[in-house]
């Protein structure tokens, strides 16, 4: 590995590395907005600074060592996102003297950050980055774990997300991975299958339906590339009844499954997205409405959306949603289709494809933003466009 890789793979590391330590201080900050109404952040917000800055001054400086590893029109794609939403940003954002507003989702630092999609053609970089994913969810699992000591579950499911969401987001886009990913390896098949029994522990004390959707859809697709299938029923046998075991003996995980069991049949979002589209106009739908869209459900303001599809429409408009379908959703779906594909290449396609369900609607906590969890998804994805790349066959 030459110099400019060398910097930019420790620029890399360095940038996730920050940005792994803060998803702590974020959920802190999390539970600190539930409980007293404070969103400020210490000098802990130096770390997230930090970290994007460096994971941006990656994406800057790979863009040269990338150029002939991906297809001309991969390029174009980003270059249409990040110029129309710079462009979007600067006509009606706060500035670029505002951090908050640059990292915001409607800023330009997740959109610069999405460049991660180019630094995944560097086999030993993305060899590291594998074993760092294992150990990134071996730590969030470490702070579910102290979390789960010091403090419980709480006595209702607002209580739970201020304590566990940030860390069972993370989770749901780093473990599905991990377990497939490891599933041949011996020294981490024990260790992975931990690691999903937490992140599915997490999801159910956050009484979150889509990420234990996405768990079940996870053991699905790994029913179907397993062999020995009377072995691994077996294994779900076994940890089915241990998690039946903690459901109606321990009072807090009893009180999370009832709660889910009474959300499994609510309707929480069609009403939302029944008066978005009633006020959503031509002209939104073509340039986007800005960093200050919003629109009204009786009479209440509202800036959010479960949709990040339609939320990508409504705020930065047509051309910027269709580059990222198209990088996002499109040549993964073109991938996951096509006979033959090795197994790695299979994990990682699944892995997009669950990520566009759950961009739209299927997992509303999920959003493209500088969260750990986006730029671990942006980097899996550069390596199945990188593959993309390679293939004359199905371009």
């Amino acid at each position: 590995m030459n110099n400019p890789n060398k910097l930019i793979t420790f620029l890399f590391f360095m940038g996730l590395g920050l940005n792994l330590i803060f998803v702590y201080f974020e959920q802190g900050r999390l539970y600190n907005n539930f409980t007293y109404g404070d969103l400020s952040l210490g000098p802990e917000k130096y770390i997230r600074s930090f970290s994007v800055i460096l994971i941006c001054l990656t994406v800057i400086l790979n863009l040269f060592a990338s150029k002939k590893k991906y297809l001309s029109k991969i390029f174009i794609a980003f270059f249409l996102i990040l110029g129309f939403i710079t462009i979007n940003y600067l006509v009606t954002g706060p500035g670029m003297d505002d951090l908050t507003g640059l990292m915001d989702a409607k800023g330009i630092g997740p959109w610069l950050a999405f460049g991660l999609i180019f630094t995944a053609f560097d086999d030993y970089r993305y060899d590291l980055f594998k074993k760092f994913l294992v150990i990134s969810a071996i730590t969030i699992s470490f702070f579910v774990i102290y979390t789960l000591i010091f403090n419980g579950i709480g006595l209702y499911r607002g209580q739970s997300l201020a304590k566990y969401r940030i860390f069972a987001t993370n989770l749901v886009w780093i473990t599905p991975f991990v377990f497939l990913i490891s599933k041949n390896n011996k020294k981490l098949r024990i260790i992975s299958i931990f690691l999903l029994f937490i992140g599915i522990a997490s999801a159910l004390i956050c009484v979150t339906r889509s990420f234990l959707l996405i768990y079940l859809l996870v053991l699905i697709f790994d029913f179907f590339h397993t062999k020995k299938k009377t072995g691994y029923i077996i294994g779900l046998v076994v940890v089915g009844i241990l998690f039946l075991y903690m459901l109606f003996n321990t009072e807090s995980f009893s009180s999370s499954y009832e709660l889910l069991a009474k959300r499994g049949l609510e309707d929480s979002r069609s009403n939302q997205l029944v008066e978005f589209l009633t006020q959503l106009n031509f002209f939104d739908i073509i340039v986007g409405q800005g960093f200050e869209s919003s629109y009204y459900i009786d009479g209440m303001e509202y800036n959010i959306l479960d949709n990040q599809w339609l939320k990508l429409i409504w705020w930065a408009g047509l051309i910027p949603a269709i580059s990222y379908f198209y990088l996002t959703a499109y040549i993964p779906l073109k991938l996951f289709l096509k006979k033959n594909q090795d197994y790695e290449t299979k994990v990682e396609t699944f892995v997009l494809i669950i990520w566009t369900l759950a961009c739209a609607g299927l997992a509303i906590y999920t959003t493209m933003s500088v969260d750990f969890y986006f730029f671990i998804i942006c980097i899996i994805q550069g390596r199945l466009l990188y593959k993309y790349s390679l293939r004359s066959d199905i371009r």
